[in-house]
This record gives C-alpha cells, structure tokens and sequence, in this order.
C-alpha cells in the first residue's frame, strides 16, 4: 500500500508539473508576437487610383523565410510597422531620376522588386539545380512574376 501511495505521490507531482508548465507557455503565448498566417490583401495606398487589382498576398506560405527578407526594418521585439510608414515605401509616385530619392521609396518598386525579385531567385536557383541534376539541392516552389499572375483581372 506504501508503494501504491509512492507512485501516486509520483504521479501527481508528474501532472502538477505539467499542469504548471501549460499554464507558463499560456502566460509566454499571450506575450508573444502574432504572426498572420492567413492571405494579406495588399493594396494601393489611400488616395492612390489603383491600375490593377489589388494582390491577396499568402503570408502563411512565405512563413519559411526570414521575416526580415520583406519587413527589412523589424527588429523582431517591436510590432511590425506599415510599409508605408514615413521614411520606408511612404512616396505614392516614382521619385525622378536624380533626384536623389531613392526609388524603392515608391511603394510599387518595393513591392514588385521584393516579391517578384524574390521570385525570379527562387526560379534561377531551381534552374541551375535541375541542369545540374544535384539531389542535394532543395527546389522551392517558385512564385509569380507575370501581372496577371498576382493582379487577376
């Protein structure tokens, strides 16, 4: 019977600690950061008359990446700003040239540069590793790069 009353003892610490340590991963949860994982609508910035459709941008699916590929200003602790916050992709028309603006300033040359740059990579990448049949390699699912691809019509 003293063995019976052990194992129990035993057991109920086991489940008090457990209990415990849900409770502390709940407490840490609810401080975490959240990180969208559904489909992002993206836009043209209020006042500007969009050319396209806007793009439904699956954030869930980049989740591999590093966060800062895209949001290049985050330090990781702080929420997440816009992308047109002052001072990042802030200008609704393209800068002229020489004028020392940079032109990724213009949020559509950030977009199309990140998204669709990051795209052609992948493509070049998955190229080469197909040519030179290495199995070593892992090939991405490539993303779009034409219009109508991200802007349906």
């Amino acid at each position: 019977m003293r063995i019976e009353k052990r194992i129990a003892g035993r057991w109920g610490w086991f489940f008090a600690a457990v209990a415990i340590l849900g409770l502390t991963a709940v407490a840490v949860a609810a401080e975490e950061l959240c990180v969208p994982l559904d489909v992002i609508t993206i836009e043209a910035p209020a006042g500007v008359a969009a050319e396209r459709s806007p793009v439904d941008f699956p954030h869930g699916q980049h989740f591999s990446m590093a966060c800062t590929e895209c949001h290049h200003k985050w330090q990781g602790t702080d929420e997440n700003l816009s992308c047109a916050t002052a001072g990042c992709h802030d200008l609704t028309a393209a800068p002229k040239k020489g004028s020392g603006i940079p032109d990724r300033r213009y949020y559509k040359n950030a977009f199309h540069r990140s998204c669709i740059g990051c795209h052609k990579k992948i493509k070049t990448a998955n190229l080469e590793a197909e040519a030179a049949k290495s199995v070593n390699t892992v090939i991405l699912p490539g993303g779009p790069t034409g219009c109508v691809e991200c802007h349906p019509r």
